[in-house]
């Protein structure tokens, strides 16, 4: 549908359908009440309806867009102006201007189906991050289809016996109005019980109709011999379930001589009727399965997926460290070589970037501030064995201590310009290191000079694994350049940063 569209373009309106697509579902379900209660079948007035009521809960649909671009306490608030404030004000109009009554749709059942729609997507975004705390695995269960089916049929269950407590002699009295008194319940609140236990058990039977679907029919019979055989097991199972549970349904003390709580409403418990009931709770509960399961083993692939890419960053995370320390080590014995004093210093700077290297280096994230200051004891400890051979220049951001990056990423571009710029040079060289935020992106451009004969170097670890890391760490969010131009070596470096 996108595809002629940039591709920034085409992600953001990605990004807005994936963040709309519940709210919208809440309007539409709204809009069919309201077009259902009118008892009309025009098309132009179901879609000036829809029109009107998305003009009057926009300031909702733009409270839940932005409220998920921002963060913290912001976000909170952002959604409490669109789905607090909002609603508040629109009763106050319709209780002081009667123009206003005559002409709104929007009310308090568009909004309670707006409410959960934005709940909703916020509990479904908080799920697919996957986190493996206590909290979110208890979640994770609490939604699951199972969870989710047993909650319907418990809600279903309580409420028709809400509805029957409330109505005198509810079995000779049908068909009877959906209605509950509360106070009714309470004092005949045994014939609540007697009827919320049967109500249960009748939803019990369509459940397991459901559970032999998902976990015999579809997980082993049609994983393992395919569609025809998928096929013909439900048939056999609708041919032996349904007059199995009909009988179970016929046994409940509500049933009536003149009238049972069956499909059939009667005492046939090999009806037409109840076969086809049996049929319905199939056909409709088989796509629902297939979806949720397709979603739950691409679920298990991303986090088999996410494991292997932690592995690998593990990997080498512990290729990095043995790059530097053969570097530095190779400086100092240089410098112990010729007497020098500065290698009593060289070792305390060696001391404190080890120490960054093992104590913050294995977190995922640290702040920019503390990636600066671990690239400035390096510049220091170099200053040490090059001396006045190489002029460094320096910019470093003032904000750096606002915003996160992965540790040890941007060492790996400055030790290749010492590498290759600094250490097979006879004659004085530079090194230029500009770095900035912009926009939430750290952009580092670092500029060496190049000696005139340069050894034939094989091309090393360094970069290839900056590459690797970057591509793992930040898919799509960042840019490396690194090429010669001229008598220098440029390499340059963007990364979408997170903030603090």
């Amino acid at each position: 549908m996108f595809k002629a569209l940039p591709s920034a373009v085409t992600q953001l309106l990605s990004r807005i359908a994936d963040n709309q697509l519940a709210l919208m579902a809440a309007v539409l379900l709204e809009v069919s009440i309201r077009h259902f209660s009118y008892h009309s079948q025009n098309y132009a007035d179901f879609l000036t309806t829809w029109l009107q009521l998305l003009f009057e809960s926009s300031p909702l649909l733009l409270a839940h867009y932005f409220a998920f671009k921002t963060r913290s306490w912001l976000s909170v608030f952002v959604w409490g102006m669109g789905f607090i404030l909002y609603p508040c004000m629109n009763l106050w109009l319709m209780d002081s201007y009667q123009p206003y009554v005559d002409w709104a749709f929007f009310g308090v059942q568009g909004w309670i189906f707006l409410c959960i729609a934005s709940i909703g997507y916020s509990l479904s975004c908080l799920l697919a991050k996957r986190h493996n705390t206590k909290s979110m695995l208890l979640m994770s269960r609490l939604f699951s289809l199972n969870a989710v089916l047993l909650m319907l049929l418990v809600g279903w269950s309580v409420l028709w016996a809400g509805i029957f407590a409330s109505t005198d002699d509810p079995i000779h009295n049908q068909p009877i109005k959906a209605v509950i008194n509360s106070e009714t319940v309470i004092v005949n609140f045994g014939d609540f019980l007697n009827y919320w236990w049967q109500f249960l058990l009748m939803g019990v039977a369509v459940l397991l109709i459901y559970g032999v679907n998902r976990y015999l029919l579809i997980r082993r019979v049609l994983a393992n011999s395919g569609v025809f055989a998928y096929v013909a097991s439900c048939l056999i199972c609708i041919i032996v379930m349904t007059p199995i549970l009909a009988s179970a349904v016929l046994w409940l003390p509500m049933n009536i001589p003149e009238w049972t709580f069956l499909p059939s409403e009667d005492y046939k418990i090999f009806a037409p009727v109840n076969f086809r009931f049996s049929f319905f709770v199939i056909a409709i509960s088989t796509p629902i399965i297939l979806a949720f399961e397709r979603q739950q083993h691409e679920k298990a692939l991303a986090e088999i997926a996410q494991r292997q890419s932690q592995t690998e960053l593990q990997l080498l995370q512990q290729q990095v460290n043995p790059h530097f320390l053969f570097n530095t080590l190779n400086n100092l014995y240089a410098l112990t070589l010729t007497g020098s004093k500065a290698a009593p210093d060289l070792v305390m700077q060696l001391a404190n970037l080890l120490r960054y290297t093992v104590y913050e280096g294995q977190n995922q994230r640290v702040t920019l501030a503390q990636e600066i200051d671990y690239l400035q004891d390096f510049l220091a400890l170099q200053a040490i064995r090059s001396g006045e051979k190489c002029t460094v220049h320096t910019a470093f951001p003032l904000d750096a201590e606002h915003w996160k990056i992965a540790p040890l990423l941007l060492i790996i571009i400055v030790e290749n310009a010492f590498k290759h710029g600094v250490e097979p040079s006879q004659t004085h060289c530079h090194i230029s290191l500009d770095m900035q935020v912009k926009n939430g992106q750290l952009l580092m451009q670092c500029n060496n000079s190049l000696p005139n004969k340069r050894p034939q170097l094989s091309p090393g670890i360094g970069l290839e694994n900056l590459r690797r890391r970057l591509a793992l760490l930040y898919p799509g969010k960042h840019n490396l350049n690194a090429m010669q131009r001229g008598e220098q070596w440029q390499s340059s470096l963007s990364v979408e940063l997170e903030p603090c």
